[in-house]
């Protein structure tokens, strides 16, 4: 996911990443406001490097979901 597609399906991200990975918080949420590199910076705050590409690949996912787009999708359609 690039830093442009990341920024224009921030909104839909939002809710959906917060309830599945519940170390977010909502001010974490505020500071990232669809800046990709931020977001990775909180990620690896939150959950470490590991749980860092699990949450990255997550949100792609979703992303390829909602656009249609599965290039580099990795998993499961649906």
């Amino acid at each position: 996911m690039s830093q442009e597609q990341f920024r224009q399906f921030w909104n839909q991200l939002q809710v959906p990443l917060k309830d599945k990975w519940d170390k977010i918080t909502t001010q974490d949420l505020a500071d990232i406001q669809g800046d990709l590199e931020q977001f990775g910076t909180v990620l690896q705050k939150r959950y470490g490097a590991r749980q860092k590409e699990d949450v990255r690949m997550w949100a792609h996912r979703r992303y390829c979901c909602w656009s249609g787009n599965y290039t580099g999708y990795e998993g499961p359609r649906g």
